[in-house]
């Protein structure tokens, strides 16, 4: 899913900056606007690909993307559960 997708269904969500190859969808709750979700070993991969090694792809994320707050458009991470 692009983010010209994501707009033509809601044009007020907040992207991550340089993230999008990490972007799969939407996500969304009861009485809550639309977020994107962000597939976390994308992100990883996506900032590895940008010259950071894992551990430092892994703190990176940690504090600018985990620990941010945006307010109630701020996007998600999913964390696949594998069997």
């Amino acid at each position: 899913m692009t983010r010209e997708e994501i707009w033509d269904y809601d044009e007020d969500i907040i992207f991550w900056d340089d993230c999008d190859e990490a972007l799969v969808g939407i996500g969304e709750r009861c009485s809550k606007p639309p977020v994107a979700v962000y597939d976390d070993g994308k992100l990883i991969e996506c900032f590895m690909r940008q010259g950071m090694y894992h551990d430092e792809a892994v703190e990176w994320i940690e504090f600018n993307i985990r620990g941010a707050w945006v307010g109630e458009r701020t996007p998600i991470i999913l964390h696949k559960v594998l069997p």
